[in-house]
This record gives structure tokens, sequence and C-alpha cells, in this order.
């Protein structure tokens, strides 16, 4: 009997269920650990041919540039484990190169992109909130990150000036990297800002993990964090809670408070709507793979490719409960993907142009 592609973003307590892992969190019982000194442990690196390449518009530069990004992708695993492994085999494996597409691309034509493949937290893991095994999945798949990142720094960034960057699972991970290995350390004076999308960032939490960077509130701010969640007019997250780590544990956060969130076309906080024809939303064409459906366990091999689209446009505005929302056109074509009006699947296709102009502009701002 086939399955019922039901999706994650909305909350669908059915599908949830589904995914739970049947044991604890067990420390004994880990996929094996990736080693970053190996090129097959990276999705993404400067040389590797690959999907953070791709652009609707232009040819891929693949000469070094004087920039680098480290980008940490979000959830592809949604399996029953507490952790996915890195398998070339699975369907995670494959989604990666999907978010790799559709998210790192915007950072490729100025950055030199850095993916590190990690042993990814299952989405049960985020709704896990009576246990700690949750938390112990996350802790994990950070573990990777803060290891990768030191390979990074050790071994690829060679002083560069830098972005961190990620989505959802990997913003909240990019939260923590921030915290540990940025904020107050020699890191800092070649760090140019960080785009942590598609994850709560609290501003009362703000002082406490990044006492000396800012919350961007221009084009070109430096030193700073960038994050916004993205939803038609009108959404809210009023009753839904969040995994949050600040440097003092785990916490249960509402998603609706006081928030870092710039709108992508005014790159600030502002709550007007705007309407950018410069922005290029981009969208995934695939030949096989199916990123409606989530109990896929198999790599499709999938030809990937990414387009602009450019008949439809749209406006954004930041709302009063700290979200970006939308509306126009192309929202309204695919209003039936967001479920119950979530646009977190799209917090960075929908945006792609602006932000790849942005990290163009603030990386001139650093040079200067």
């Amino acid at each position: 009997m086939t399955k019922k592609k039901l999706s994650p973003w909305n909350n669908n307590l059915e599908f949830i269920k589904s995914l739970k892992p049947k044991k604890n969190f067990n420390i004994e019982n880990l996929p094996i650990e990736p080693n970053y000194l190996e090129v097959k442990s990276w999705a993404a690196l400067p040389g590797k041919d690959g999907f953070q390449n791709l652009s609707p518009d232009k040819s891929p530069v693949v000469d070094k540039k004087e920039v680098d990004v480290f980008f940490i992708h979000p959830t592809g695993y949604f399996e029953k484990q507490w952790n996915g492994s890195i398998d070339e085999t699975s369907a995670a494996y494959e989604r990666t190169g999907s978010h790799l597409a559709t998210q790192a691309s915007a950072f490729s034509e100025t950055c030199n992109v850095y993916a590190p493949y990690y042993r990814q937290a299952t989405y049960y893991s985020f709704f896990d909130t009576k246990s700690n095994n949750g938390c112990d999945a996350l802790d994990l798949a950070y573990s990777d990150i803060s290891n990768a990142f030191e390979v990074f720094m050790e071994r690829h960034n060679n002083g560069k000036p830098f972005f961190i960057a990620g989505h959802s699972q990997g913003a909240l991970h990019g939260q923590r990297l921030v915290n540990q290995y940025v904020s107050n350390s020699d890191a800092k004076k070649n760090f140019i800002a960080a785009y942590l999308i598609g994850y709560i960032l609290p501003t009362k939490y703000f002082d406490l993990l990044y006492p000396d960077l800012s919350i961007s509130n221009s084009r070109d701010d430096l030193k700073a964090i960038i994050s916004w969640c993205t939803g038609i007019e009108g959404f809210r997250r009023n009753r839904a809670k969040s995994l949050f780590w600040t440097p003092d544990g785990w916490m249960l956060e509402e998603m609706e408070q006081d928030l870092v969130c710039q709108n992508p076309f005014s790159w600030n906080a502002n709550h007007d709507w705007i309407l950018d024809l410069r922005n290029i939303p981009i969208r995934l064409k695939s030949d096989k793979l199916s990123l409606a459906d989530y109990y896929a366990t198999k790599n499709t091999y999938s030809k990937l490719s990414i387009e602009a689209i450019s008949d439809l446009t749209f406006e954004a505005r930041v709302s009063q409960n700290s979200m970006v929302e939308t509306r126009g056109p192309l929202i309204q074509k695919i209003e039936r993907f967001a479920n119950d009006g979530d646009l977190h699947n799209f917090d960075m296709s929908l945006f792609w142009g602006a932000i790849r102009e942005n990290v163009k502009l603030r990386s001139k701002a650093h040079a200067v």
C-alpha cells in the first residue's frame, strides 16, 4: 500500500508520530563519524563539481574567490533513527544535493562554498519535548558541524573573509557555531555576516549569544546576524513552540515572540510591503526526485537544475509577529505547497536573487 505523502512543515501529527524512533538515543549505537580531512565528507568544496554551482542565469564561476561561505544544509532526514548516516545511496544524501541547488547556490557567485555532510538529527527530534533524545540527536549533529568548521578554518579558509549560512536545522547549528567560534574570538575579524534562515532567534537571547555582534538593519551591515521565517500574509504560529539552544542549555521557546527578522527586499525590519523586481525567485527542476515524498529512503540519482521564475512577482514585509509575510501572484501559485500558510520550504528560494546580490554587497563592504 502506498503511504500518504504528508508534509512535515504543517506540524501534521500523523506524520510526526510516524517518524518517532522506537529506541532512545544511544551513544553506543551511532552512525560512523565523518572525517572532514576527506573530500567525501563534504557536500561542497571549491573545485568539487556539485549543485552549489548551479545558476538560473549565469555560467558557474568555478575559479577560487576571495570570500568563503560555510554552509549548513537543512534537515533532509525523515527516518526512525535519531541521527542519519552519511550514505550515498540514501534519500537524505540526495536531498542535501537539492539544498545545495536551491540555497547554497545563491552564494557561489561570490563565495567558495564549503558545506559538510553531517549526521543530521531526524525531523522528529524537533518535536521530542518530553525526553532528551531530540536534544541529544541535535547535539551529535552539531558536534559534526563544529568539527567540520575547525577543519575549514585550519586547512581551507587561510584568513579569508567568510560568511556562515544555514537553513532550518542548519540555521540552528549555525546560531550555536557563531556563538562558540566567532563571537569574542579571533575569527571575528574576518567574519562578514551570518544568514541563519528558517529558525527562530529570539531577540531576548541575542546579547547572551552574541555580545559583540549586531542584528543587521541595513543591506551592508557587517559582523551581523540575518534571519527570517516566511509565510503567506496572515500566517500565524501563535501556539507553536520550538527547541532553542543557549549557552545555558536547551530551551523550549514560543515561535511567536520578538525574533531577529529582516525583509530580504529591504534588509531591515520595517513593516512596509515591498516589491523587488530585481529579485530572482527560483524553482528546482528534477527528472525523478520528489521533494514531497518524505517517506522516500533511496537516492533516485536525479538530474537537478534550477530555473528563474520570471513571470510571477510577489511582495514581502516583516509582520508584527516577526515573520516575513508574502503576497502576490507567485505566492498564489505556490499556495498549495504552503501548508496552512507556512512557506518554510521556500525561505531561501523565494529570495534567491536578493540573497545573491546581498552577499556580493556585504563582501564589497567588508573589503573597503
